[in-house]
């Protein structure tokens, strides 16, 4: 399970209009499940999933989800299933085809300081989410008490969202959604892949963002979008290429190493803005003097922080128009 909180789908061609209408289709969902995902099952069946403490035993059919994140929301969301309540969204933006549909959720607290009584509330019948390092130890079993909590691990890097999309999907009976949307994701790679691969083979794409005063992080092939460029064929620069982990980091004295980079792509959120950290660095003459900057080849890539299957079809678009103005 990727860790995303304030760091350091079979188909034919995929375009802006079709992740727009996954998102209204999502909504239309939204409207006719209102809070569940149908009660097919029978009252009170349950079901064995594996958390990150154990098993756990779950609702078959659960009708009240609690989310402890914002990206396990946003995952239900892209597969038509809403929560009754959700931790608060703390880096990276919402895509802005699920704004309205967070912003009128009720908030139980940020991921690592949940509200164990805002949760109550909401009186759930399944809470759903990720053991975040940081997260109060006694928390886990005080909501276990209260309604079967499933919480999966935190993965080591964060480019494992695709898998904890899943999961999260498949908890709440959207499975099958879930499979299909990731068909579509992969699709969509593909065909990008395969018609940018003579220039994907001659370039490398660095990505990029700001750290503390001074300091830059070179994001590595596991990371959020790390992952989605992967899926396409592309190359990082070789101070990323085969390491684990998120990110690199590094002075900006040490950041010439990008020279490599035919393209670089740098942090922004959801809506295309520029975190401080990020907007110093793209100030520093060392980050000016590369070469994919001199010439005109950096792109601000909006959704960035991947976590969901929604985000990662917003990434692939915006890769499609990159490579499509690149000579």
């Amino acid at each position: 399970m990727p860790l995303l909180v304030a760091p350091d789908a079979t188909a034919g061609p995929i375009s802006r209009r079709d992740l727009l209408g996954l998102a209204a289709g999502s909504a239309a969902l939204l409207t006719l499940s209102a809070c569940g995902s149908g009660g097919q099952a029978p009252a009170g069946a349950t079901r064995t999933v594996d958390g990150a403490s154990g098993p756990v035993e779950i609702p078959v059919s659960p009708q009240r989800v609690a989310a402890t994140d914002f990206y396990t929301t946003y995952a239900l969301l892209d597969v038509g299933f809403t929560v009754v309540a959700t931790a608060e969204a703390t880096v990276g933006g919402v895509l802005p085809g699920l704004q309205s549909a967070y912003d009128v959720l009720p908030k139980v607290g940020k991921p690592q300081e949940l509200s164990y009584e805002a949760i109550v509330a909401q009186r759930p019948d399944l809470i759903l989410g990720t053991m975040v390092p940081g997260l109060a130890e006694d928390l886990p079993e005080r909501l276990g008490a209260v309604a079967p909590t499933l919480l999966f691990a935190a993965g080591g890097a964060p480019g494992t969202w695709q898998e904890r999309a899943v999961r999260a999907a498949d908890a709440v009976g959207r499975g099958a959604e879930a499979e299909a949307l990731r068909g579509r994701y992969e699709q969509r790679a593909r065909e990008i892949g395969e018609r940018h691969r003579d220039l994907l083979g001659r370039i490398r794409i660095g990505l990029v963002r700001g750290g503390p005063p001074g300091t830059a992080l070179v994001d590595l092939p596991q990371s959020w979008s790390g992952v989605v460029l992967g899926a396409i064929g592309a190359r990082l620069p070789a101070v990323a290429e085969g390491r684990p982990g998120a990110s690199e980091r590094m002075s900006y004295e040490e950041i010439g190493v990008l020279d490599d980079c035919d393209v670089l792509l740098h942090l922004a959120d959801t809506r295309g803005g520029v975190d401080g950290n990020t907007t110093r660095m793209l100030q520093a003459p060392t980050f000016r003097a590369l070469r994919a900057v001199r010439a005109g080849n950096l792109h601000p890539l909006p959704n960035y922080y991947v976590s969901h299957y929604g985000q990662g079809l917003a990434v692939l678009d915006e890769l499609d128009r990159i490579l499509t103005g690149t000579a």
